[in-house]
């Protein structure tokens, strides 16, 4: 079995892997990144199939470019993972042509790529040719799957984006394989644990009541899938008007229509029902003119709605922005953590009120990453999605590991 990695090796960004199994060949994930669009390393289009670990479009964000080159096989995910590709990727497009960028897909190819969607249950494997595929609920997000591969005597884990403990939204990963020859595990935060989750949903809770009790707007930047769906379901109980703006609408329509991809669909519908949903300028003066939350795309500052609220309130003291998710080098919601400015090319504004950064990551940490590698026992360990993957790789081989850290580009064989 060979595996060429094709990107997001020693970057977080445009995911994807070949896998070469001696009789088939496989893609998965085809991401982009998300900042500037670019795509991971073109693979051979003579595939048996392409699987999709989740709608992130740093994992989903080229499948569809796949088939404007001439790809015509097969893309394998759960359903819930295909209804919030469709939106993200029809979302990127829009975005990519506003800012003169070439997508190297049409809307044409999504549409093509629809047809060939093969919807996978976890825990169901799949034998295509002399290869079986089985999805293992990786927590993270509504639908995200691992993906095991066994072929002729060999196997491969990937673990994707993947969260092992349950939160108020999601459920944790459930991954019942061991003693697998590769496994290839996302390491976004491989050198830090994750602070309490319970102590940081009552710090969200204090910024948020302390800003609107003092009139202020208490702005949650997000991601439209999975971030503002939990948000929405941590503030059930405030007192305070909740306005809900951009593409998490949609996203959580699309999660309540599969509630069984997630915890609490009771509770998401009932928050969602009571909620103000954003639909132009208008409601969006609306919402900064009184104490209220918002959430709104997008999470790392870098398009959407955010940008209309910060301008409008930067020079308000009173007011509050909590940053909830991890933030990509080199996009704005970074460099606002590190300057203290604001800039998406459109604006320049080094904003007024405080801005608080709350560790609420869908991904796992350190040390369940270490057990996870413990429990699954693998022969060797490859280190993809992550700033650090060499330095982890080496820690790991001081605890007796065989890990790796690869670059794009290249191959390993077993």
């Amino acid at each position: 079995m060979e595996l060429k990695f094709l990107g997001g090796a020693r970057e977080v960004g445009k995911s994807g892997i070949l896998v070469n199994t001696g009789k088939e060949k496989f893609v998965m994930d085809f991401g982009i990144e998300v900042q500037e669009g670019k795509r991971p390393i073109r693979p051979p289009l003579d595939l048996d199939g392409v699987f999709i670990t989740h709608a992130h479009l740093d994992h989903s964000g080229f499948a569809a470019g796949l088939y404007s080159m001439g790809y015509q096989g097969n893309v394998y995910a759960t359903k819930v993972t295909f209804d919030l590709m469709q939106m993200l990727l029809e979302d990127s497009l829009k975005v990519q042509h506003k800012k003169g960028m070439n997508a190297g897909f049409s809307s044409q190819d999504i549409g093509r790529m629809g047809k060939k969607e093969k919807i996978m249950n976890f825990k169901q494997p799949q034998e295509i040719g002399s290869s079986t595929v089985e999805l293992f609920s990786a927590g993270h997000i509504p639908g995200a799957a691992s993906v095991f591969i066994e072929s002729r005597g060999k196997s491969v884990l990937y673990t994707g984006d993947i969260k092992f403990m349950e939160s108020d939204f999601m459920f944790g990963a459930d991954i019942d394989v061991q003693n697998v020859d590769v496994l290839i595990s996302e390491s976004t935060y491989s050198y830090k644990d994750h602070p309490d989750r319970k102590k940081l949903k009552n710090q969200l809770l204090t910024v948020i009541e302390d800003t609107c009790h003092n009139g202020g707007v208490a702005l949650l930047p997000a991601f439209a899938v999975g971030r503002t769906q939990e948000l929405l379901m941590m503030l059930e109980n405030i007192q305070f008007p909740i306005y809900v703006d951009g593409m998490g609408i949609r996203a959580a329509k699309i999660m309540l229509s599969n509630p069984e991809s997630f915890l609490n669909s009771r509770g998401l519908s009932r928050v969602f029902q009571n909620c103000t949903k954003v639909r132009g300028n208008r409601d969006r003066k609306d919402a900064v003119k009184r104490p209220s939350v918002i959430i709104t795309t997008a999470g790392m500052l870098q398009g959407g709605p955010v940008s209309f609220y910060i301008s409008k309130l930067a020079t308000r003291k009173d007011s509050a922005m909590a940053l909830t998710g991890y933030q990509v080098e080199d996009t704005p919601g970074r460099h606002l953590l590190e300057t203290g400015i604001y800039s998406n090319g459109e604006i320049e504004v080094r904003p007024e009120f405080p801005i608080h950064f709350l560790d609420f990551s869908a991904h796992t940490d350190r040390s369940h990453l270490i057990d996870f590698y413990k429990k699954t026992n693998p022969q060797k360990i490859i280190l993809v999605h992550g700033d650090r993957t060499e330095e982890f790789a080496g820690q790991l081989r001081e605890m007796g590991f065989d890990a790796h850290a690869p670059k794009n580009g290249e191959s390993l064989k077993f």
